[in-house]
């Protein structure tokens, strides 16, 4: 693949990664309980944005997902551990980032509650 394939290839993933995750958060933020929300998001972004390496000693990326997918079907299914082991962390840290927005979430929402209780009583 030449240098001006790879990157049109990569240039058309990720557009498409990125309209597929602002529509999936569009729908996602409606779920009732935005943590659930925020775990989903995050999982997808985990999914669809880390890379990994194509084959051993080469500086080709694809995307992870799509590594251990072909790693799997192609070689053998142990093969495609190489692959996983990026796709593990990056979902630890899709957790992380999960539970940050968590807090944060349920502190604004008890800063709102807080101001209503104040307009409330004042008025």
């Amino acid at each position: 693949m030449e240098q001006g394939d790879y990157v049109a290839a990569w240039t058309a993933y990720l557009i498409a990664a990125v309209v597929f995750s602002v529509l999936a958060w569009r729908v996602l933020r409606k779920l009732p309980w935005r943590e659930l929300a925020y775990l989903l998001e995050c999982s997808l972004l985990a999914l669809l944005f880390t890379p990994w390496y194509v084959l051993e000693g080469e500086n080709i990326l694809a995307p992870a997902l799509m590594v251990f997918a072909l790693d799997v079907v192609t070689i053998e299914p142990a093969a495609g551990i190489r692959a996983l082991v990026p796709l593990v962390l990056a979902f630890f840290l899709a957790l992380i980032v999960t539970a940050l927005l968590s807090v944060w979430h349920r502190v604004r929402l008890r800063k709102a509650r807080a101001a209503n209780t104040v307009d409330e009583a004042e008025s």
